[in-house]
C-alpha cells in the first residue's frame, strides 16, 4: 500500500497530509509508511466490505476514524437523454477563468456546514474546510489540462448554482466532481433539470458513461439520481488516521 503526499491539503491545514487507497490494509506496512514519510494525517479510501481491516488497525494502535461512506453511481449515456423535459429557462453556461470568484462565492454559500469526511476530523478547522471546497471548485476553471471544466447554472442570466466536472477522453467517461444549487433556488427542480441537461451535453460530447459520488447520508440527490436512471455501483469508506509524526 502506498501513501501519497497531498500538498494542497497539507498547506491548507498546516499538517503533513497523505492519501491512499486500499482493498485491505496491512497494518505493519501502514505503520512503516507513516513513520518513513512523517505523516500527520493519513486519509485512506477502502471498500465498505472490509470491516475486519478496521479491527486489525485498531488492534495495531492506529485508531481509525471512519469519516464517511461514499456511494458511487453511474449511467450508460448511450440511452437517449435528448428528449427529457426540462425547465425552459435553465441554462448551463460554460464557465471561464473570469467566473472563478463567482464559483468560489457560490461554493461558500452552498457548502457552508456541509457534512464531509473533513468535518469528522477534529484537527481540521471548519473555515479551512470550506475554503478548500471553494478553491477546489474554482480550480476547474483555472486548470489547463486533465479534462476539468465547469458550468454556471443560470436562468434569466441569474446564477443558481454550478457544476464542476471532468471528462476522461480515453475511457469516454464523464465524472461529476462537485456541484450544487444555491439555497434560495432549491425546491424548484433546478438540480434535477441541471442533471438532465448535463447528461444530454455529455452524450453530445461523445461520453459513453457518466459517474458521480456523494456521502451516503445525502439522500436528496440520490433520489434524483435514481429517478434519472443512475444506478448504485459501489460503496467505500473514508478513513482518517491522526498520527502526528511530522
Amino acid at each position: 500500500m502506498q501513501l501519497h503526499y497531498s500538498p494542497l491539503e497539507s498547506a491548507r491545514f498546516g499538517l503533513r497530509v497523505f492519501r491512499g487507497r486500499a482493498v485491505a490494509i496491512d497494518a505493519p506496512s501502514l505503520h512503516k509508511a507513516i513513520d518513513t514519510e512523517r505523516v500527520d494525517v493519513a486519509i485512506l479510501r477502502m471498500p465498505v466490505q472490509s470491516p475486519d481491516s478496521l479491527v486489525l488497525l485498531a488492534a495495531a494502535g492506529l485508531a481509525p476514524i471512519v469519516a464517511d461512506t461514499l456511494v458511487h453511481y453511474d449511467i450508460d449515456l448511450q440511452d437517449d437523454h435528448a428528449a427529457v423535459t426540462a425547465i425552459s429557462a435553465l441554462r448551463l453556461r460554460p464557465a471561464g477563468s473570469a467566473d472563478a470568484a463567482l464559483i468560489e462565492s457560490m461554493t461558500r454559500e452552498i457548502f457552508a456546514g456541509y457534512s464531509s469526511h473533513y468535518r469528522e476530523n477534529p484537527l481540521f478547522r471548519p473555515a479551512d474546510i470550506l475554503e478548500g471546497y471553494a478553491q477546489w471548485a474554482s480550480s476547474h476553471v483555472r486548470a489547463s489540462s486533465g479534462g476539468a471544466a465547469a458550468w454556471i447554472v443560470e436562468a434569466d442570466s441569474q446564477p443558481l448554482g454550478f457544476s464542476c466536472y471532468r471528462i476522461d477522453h480515453e475511457t469516454r467517461r464523464a465524472i461529476g466532481v462537485l456541484n450544487g444549487i444555491l439555497p434560495a433556488a432549491r425546491g424548484r427542480g433546478v438540480y434535477r433539470d441541471m442533471l438532465r441537461r448535463m447528461l444530454v451535453e455529455f452524450g453530445k460530447r461523445g461520453a459513453r458513461r457518466f459517474a458521480i459520488a456523494t456521502q451516503v447520508g445525502n439522500s436528496a440527490v440520490q433520489r434524483v439520481w435514481i429517478g434519472e436512471g443512475l444506478q448504485l455501483r459501489k460503496t467505500e469508506n473514508t478513513i482518517h488516521f491522526n498520527v502526528l509524526r511530522g
